[in-house]
């Protein structure tokens, strides 16, 4: 793609670089059962359009060869960009060979800018561009280096640079409140249920379901149109029960019926590091869908069990020590449907559920709020960005 630069920004210093001027490509191989490192951070633990890492597991529970990271380094993830995942490590470890690790080239760009950079949409929606593959498109390191951007003169980086760190810095207020609201909102359910309900009260699952938990399909996802279904998948599915919407891809409809997912249908991942993560379905979000094989579908009973309580009950430390003592494997933990059918729960009356409910969506309205403060604040960081770096470019 090629750029110009205007007339005012050659005489304002400005230049068009390559990106591997301004950044290079480490790429030192590990091994996770050879290594001394205590961590590793794949892409699931990291948080689209957020460069703080707030998740990381162990080299113990991934298998293959994996790429050395080093604190300040970046990690972005070159599969599946429009993800738009890029962070800063804080630490000493490994992470994902889906990722690049990047380095600051100093020189053109000041220290600290490039991570601001890559968050940009600019340098998204190009990461995207050039990305190759159908089913998980992915970034070559030599066509993005060969990249070209604008980039402004050192001093007007250094003033770019303190309005992005004041931006970010705000946005991590938000962050926290956030985490702090999901804190109390399990802390709420967590608390009731175990003073309401000693372990002998627990029955299984499978008595507050229609029918056994069910498995998706085993599709290859292709290009979403109106003449498919929408295709759910494990990845399509972020940490907060939410669908990313830039990852919408579909499955062909033929002799995929079965699979068709209605209201309140509740979906749970059942192996990798996304093992656990859920998904309560609404036809409003994505109509005409179906889900993956690595899903299992839940039809809950509505006399015994509101399919919203069962959401905020799989946030809780007491679903998550379920997890963590049934799930089997160590590279690739899973859990299978009858696990989950064995599963034993809590199970309030419905009349007690929805007075819990009233509380849960109160925390739940609180938790929107806030996210709708922070989208607003890091649109505004785009649209800063935005300003400072295409002003003047044809």
């Amino acid at each position: 793609m090629a750029i110009e630069l205007s007339e005012k920004q050659i005489t304002d210093g400005w230049q068009i670089v390559k990106f591997g001027e301004i950044a290079k490509n480490i790429s030192k191989r590990v091994e996770p059962a050879e290594t001394d490192l205590e961590v590793y951070v794949g892409l699931e633990h990291l948080d689209p359009q957020s460069l703080r890492i707030t998740r990381r597991g162990v080299p113990d529970d991934v298998i293959g060869q994996k790429l050395r990271v080093r604190p300040g380094q970046i990690i972005f993830g070159k599969r599946r960009a429009y993800q738009k995942k890029v962070a800063v490590a804080d630490f000493d470890g490994i992470c994902s060979a889906h990722a690049m690790v990047l380095e600051e080239v100093v020189g053109k760009i000041i220290h600290g800018l490039l991570p601001f950079f890559m968050q940009s949409d600019m340098f998204m929606d190009r990461a995207v561009a050039i990305s190759e593959g159908s089913l998980s498109p992915t970034i070559k390191w030599k066509t993005l280096e060969t990249q070209e951007f604008p980039l402004p003169p050192i001093e007007r980086q250094k003033e770019i640079l303190e309005v992005l760190e004041k931006a970010t810095t705000c946005n991590q207020l938000y962050n926290d409140s956030l985490d702090m609201c999901q804190f109390n909102q399990n802390n709420y359910l967590t608390s009731w249920l175990t003073e309401k309900f000693p372990k002998e009260k627990w029955v299984r699952l499978d008595s507050a379901l229609q029918r056994s938990p069910e498995y998706g399909a085993a599709e290859t996802a292709i290009e979403y149109t109106d003449e498919t279904f929408r295709y759910i998948r494990v990845t399509d599915i972020n940490n907060r029960g939410e669908l990313i919407e830039s990852a919408r891809m579909g499955a062909p409809k033929a002799g995929n019926e079965k699979y068709l997912l209605f209201k309140d249908d509740f979906l749970i991942a059942r192996s990798g590091n996304t093992v656990g993560k859920t998904f309560l379905y609404k036809e409003s979000v994505a109509p005409s869908a179906i889900f993956a094989g690595y899903l299992i579908r839940l039809k809950f009973d509505s006399n015994h069990i509101i399919p919203e309580f069962f959401k905020f009950y799989c946030r809780t430390p007491i679903f998550w020590r379920w997890l963590e003592a049934t799930a089997r494997g160590g590279a690739q933990p899973n859990i299978n449907a009858q696990q989950i059918s064995k599963m034993k729960i809590p199970i309030p009356t419905v009349v007690e559920q929805e007075k819990a409910l009233e509380v849960l969506r109160g925390f739940e309205q609180l938790s929107l709020k806030i996210s709708g403060q922070y989208k607003k604040s890091y649109q505004l960081n785009q649209l800063y960005f935005a300003n400072a770096f295409n002003g003047g470019v044809q």
